[in-house]
């Protein structure tokens, strides 16, 4: 229950383990403050206060000095305003204090005088009346406010709110500093992943990030290497391959049996264009292109191309929002898509949008379709499946396979789904 409300990112959590301990030891030092200390002075200024009021009812009781003598010299050496008043006082209702500063005030009161009483707060003077009835007469007694409390709590208040603050933005920003790095190395990570460049990624950071940086690096190259290795061996082979396939077709020439002839040049244009593909799968992470387009424009440019002019295909615009993609790249995608498309499909409906920095292109075909369990495969290199699209003779099983690779490198996304012509529904998503 409580992972629900903690902070999910590294920051938060950092900022968490460094506040908590500061609430915590603030609260133990207000509840000590309040408890111990301010309760202490409170009730210390009380009594003084409650002292002085009782020793001023014993002069008044027995009549050792005259009103004015209590009221000018008695009141003015206490620093107490001191009057007799005449008018009728109900000393039965006595309101409960609600602060701490008149609870205190009451309590010593209570024990100091026998005579009834009653405490009423002076706003405006700041200040508070103490109206005590003795024998036949009255007596107000006025207290300023300051002799019965003290402002060094509010000091102390805002001295522990204030370091508490300078400490925590103190505390923000060398965490934010030292998260900046991590932040940085895990972008580079999701770039490589995709295969895009990492640009200039310098090391820094603490010790321990710098390590994670270093050996980061290090694989990063180390991939890179293998790759590379990768794809000149398989261009390697690949144009071995075509040379001994150029000596075939020539020497097919000299065939006379015409079947045997078209048979065997079918089968070195197979090949022919296996190795086309080999080699454009080994030159895929070698894409490189920097100009961009209109993602709306290109499609229509790719539907109005000769290859698919006479094609049934609809273009349906939903949103057109102005955004770019990598040409080269959207072009070879959306083209390889569509190729595997009108192959296998008679109608082909596409429907294309850009919004919220978003590009998304839907392409529904009336075809066989796939099935659930296939379309987690047809992204595999090399992998061919039965009854389905790919069934034709010149496929190698690398073109959805080049195609995601593609938009990996670009932000983007390709998924498959169940269309409603009753074929095969195409989503490519590319994040601007």
């Amino acid at each position: 229950m409580i992972k629900k409300f903690l902070p999910t990112n590294l920051l938060g959590r950092a900022m968490l383990i460094v506040i908590f301990p500061i609430l915590t030891f603030q609260i133990i030092m207000l509840t000590y403050y309040f408890n111990s200390l301010w309760e202490r002075t409170l009730s210390r200024l009380a009594r003084s206060v409650a002292a002085e009021v009782n020793m001023i009812v014993d002069q008044v009781e027995q009549k050792n000095l005259t009103e004015n003598e209590i009221k000018n010299d008695l009141g003015k050496t206490l620093g107490l305003q001191i009057s007799f008043i005449e008018e009728e006082i109900d000393f039965n209702n006595q309101l409960e204090p609600l602060n701490l500063v008149f609870k205190n005030l009451n309590k010593e009161l209570r024990y100091k005088i026998k005579y009834p009483y009653v405490i009423e707060p002076d706003k405006s003077n700041k200040s508070i009346n103490i109206l005590v009835s003795i024998k036949d007469q009255i007596i107000k007694i006025g207290i300023l406010e300051d002799r019965i409390t003290t402002s060094r709590n509010h000091v102390f208040l805002g001295w522990l709110l204030i370091s508490s603050s300078i400490l925590i933005i103190i505390s923000f920003l060398f965490l934010r500093n030292q998260i900046r790095p991590i932040k940085k190395l895990a972008k580079a990570a999701e770039k490589f992943g995709k295969g895009q460049d990492i640009g200039d990624f310098k090391t820094s950071g603490a010790s321990e990030v710098r390590l994670a940086s270093t050996e980061f690096l290090k694989m990063k190259n180390r991939i890179t290497r293998q790759i590379e290795q990768r794809s000149l061996m398989l261009a390697g082979v690949s144009h071995d391959l075509k040379t001994p396939l150029t000596r075939m077709r020539l020497q097919s020439e000299s065939i006379k049996d015409e079947k045997i002839k078209k048979s065997l040049n079918d089968e070195i244009k197979h090949m022919n264009e296996m190795l086309a593909e080999y080699l454009d799968f080994a030159a895929n992470q070698e894409v490189d292109s920097k100009n961009i387009v209109n993602p709306i424009e290109a499609l229509i440019k790719i539907k109005n191309d000769l290859h698919f002019k006479d094609k049934d295909i609809e273009l349906e615009i939903i949103n057109d929002e102005e955004s770019y993609v990598n040409e080269n790249i959207f072009v070879r995608c959306i083209t390889n898509v569509l190729n595997n498309a009108v192959e296998n499909a008679t109608k082909i409906e596409i429907k294309a949008e850009a919004v919220n920095n978003v590009v998304r292109i839907n392409i529904h075909d009336n075809g066989l379709g796939i099935s659930d369990e296939e379309k987690r495969n047809v992204f595999k290199p090399f992998y061919r499946i039965d009854k389905s699209r790919n069934q034709n003779i010149n496929n190698s099983g690398l073109g959805l396979a080049i195609t995601k690779s593609l938009l990996n490198s670009i932000n983007g996304k390709i998924t498959l789904h169940d269309s409603f012509l009753g074929g095969l529904e195409v989503v490519i998503e590319i994040q601007n």
